[in-house]
């Protein structure tokens, strides 16, 4: 539901000025691509890598230090998470301080005055909403008023996942006394600038943030037992794995799709499809990098379900984005939920089901694809982009609903379970099959038009030039998906 234009974060930390243009324009040698792209590339990583994984690492260190010897001082361990996320704020980010505490500062007087004069009175509108409307208000207001596009553009998303936590916070504080009780400022603090998700995400609850302070089982033992030591060597397996998945994924965006696809650049549909998997990819480097700086961090470790998987806990709290399920969508519900889970959860959780039961399910629907576009700020190819997603969810929601009901098939959005009694076609059987792969097809087609606007070496629409369409990728393609989306809806009302 939301197309996270994240890959702003490392085009602004390495100079591009000795990288060759995009071999779609120009082939190169694969020894060229190496020296010119690749290599500059990994320093890249191993330096913007190397801060998130050493800082989370001491911070969960310290953590488990702090648990062991002072247990009951809890409010140190808060301080260890506002000075270990200062200090990765500072050295990542480098700029635009500012627009970060003013607004961490502004929603949480907001929120303190909110509940002390607003809460126990009789409303209409309750007090999260009006939170909303002065957070979307001051992010919109801050990327106006920040005279340096490049500078908003480092910490565009850092500052979408401070107001998604401070969002969250006022709609879980809102009736929960408990949990209102546990929040102060160095609480509020420490939850907001936590290293482990302070730059990149991904979105935490509050009571989530809580959780790390729980001791891992066997930590409590003066010597780890070999459970735990196994603990360790699978914690510190992930950390390395989710580092190199997310390596991978920046070559894949920043060299090798060009390098790879550069023979057959001169078909438009090629070129879109490159633009669109380069997107994607960048989009999976910060995802990854994100999962990792969470298991660096040690968050929440010591869940029962931890040990069965060993890339990622099956926890949703570290899973960030799953490129499999986006690459190869049955759906494209599919794909707004795997792209980026956290902000999914966040947007299901507070704002779609916060507005269905007064404004009804269309109305929750698009004031959902609304505030999710708000979050990313004044962007506008992403506004477009998620106006087109909601429209084509819901009418191959409806078309394959009815096609389900005309002809008895587990052809629906969700994929049926093996002992379906509702449809007389199975998923196995040939009419089932060949519907979903035609839907399969079309949601590739989707995912290559809709994702080749935005190209990770363009910066957002204020930056682009003067004589390029702020949709031309999309006037080059002659707007297939749109047309194609008109008919769509026409042959739902005629079947």
């Amino acid at each position: 539901m939301d197309y996270y234009y994240d890959d702003d974060y490392y085009d602004e930390y390495y100079d591009q000025s000795d990288l060759p243009e995009r071999p779609f324009v120009r082939e190169f040698s694969f020894d060229e691509t190496v020296n010119n792209c690749a290599l500059p590339s990994l320093r890249f990583a191993g330096t913007y890598i190397l801060n998130f994984i050493v800082i989370n690492l001491i911070f969960s260190v310290l953590i488990l230090l702090a648990k062991r010897f002072l247990p009951t001082q809890y409010r140190n361990l808060h301080v260890l998470s506002c000075v270990c996320g200062a200090v990765l704020f500072y050295r990542v980010i480098e700029h635009g301080y500012y627009h970060f505490v003013q607004l961490a500062v502004t929603l949480y007087v907001m929120q303190w005055l909110l509940h002390r004069w607003f809460s126990e009175t009789g409303r209409y509108i309750k007090s999260p909403f009006i939170l909303i409307a002065y957070g979307i208000g001051n992010l919109l207001i801050s990327e106006l008023l920040e005279p340096s596009p490049e500078a908003w553009n480092r910490i565009r998303g850092t500052q979408m996942i401070l107001l998604m936590k401070g969002l969250s916070l006022a709609f879980d504080t809102e009736d929960n006394m408990a949990l209102r009780n546990q929040l102060g400022v160095l609480s509020y603090c420490g939850y907001i600038l936590c290293p482990a998700n302070v730059i990149l995400g991904p979105w935490v609850s509050f009571s989530d943030y809580l959780h790390m302070w729980r001791a891992p089982s066997g930590w409590e033992a003066k010597q780890p037992t070999r459970s735990t030591r196994r603990r360790v060597l699978i914690h510190v397996f992930r950390v390395a794995i989710n580092a190199l998945l997310a390596v991978g994924f920046l070559l894949a965006s920043n060299c090798m799709i060009d390098y790879l696809l550069a023979p057959a650049a001169n078909w438009k549909w090629v070129r879109a499809y490159g633009r669109a998997l380069s997107f994607r990819t960048s989009h999976y480097f910060i995802a990854y990098l994100s999962q990792c700086s969470m298991l660096a961090a040690a968050a929440d470790w010591n869940r029962a379900d931890d040990d069965r998987s060993l890339a990622v806990p099956t926890s949703s709290l570290y899973r960030v984005s799953s490129p499999v399920a986006v690459e190869f969508p049955r759906s494209l519900v599919q794909v707004v939920t795997a792209w980026n889970i956290p902000m999914h959860l966040w947007l299901k959780r507070y704002i779609f089901r916060t507005t269905k039961r007064p404004f009804g399910t269309g109305a929750a629907i698009a004031l959902t694809y609304i505030i999710s576009s708000l979050l990313h700020g004044l962007h506008y190819r992403l506004w477009v982009t998620l106006l087109t997603i909601g429209s084509w969810t819901y009418v191959e929601h409806e078309i394959r609903k009815k096609i389900a009901a005309i002809y008895s098939a587990c052809v629906l959005v969700g994929k049926c379970p093996a002992t379906c009694t509702l449809h007389q076609h199975k998923g196995k059987s040939l009419f089932s099959i060949v519907i979903n792969a035609l839907f399969f097809l079309l949601n590739l087609f989707n995912l290559i038009y809709l994702g080749c606007i935005f190209e990770s070496s363009e910066g957002p629409p204020e930056e682009i030039q003067p004589d390029k369409s702020l949709f031309g990728r999309w006037t080059e393609l002659n707007y297939a998906s749109h047309w194609l989306l008109v008919f769509a809806y026409l042959f739902y009302f005629i079947i």
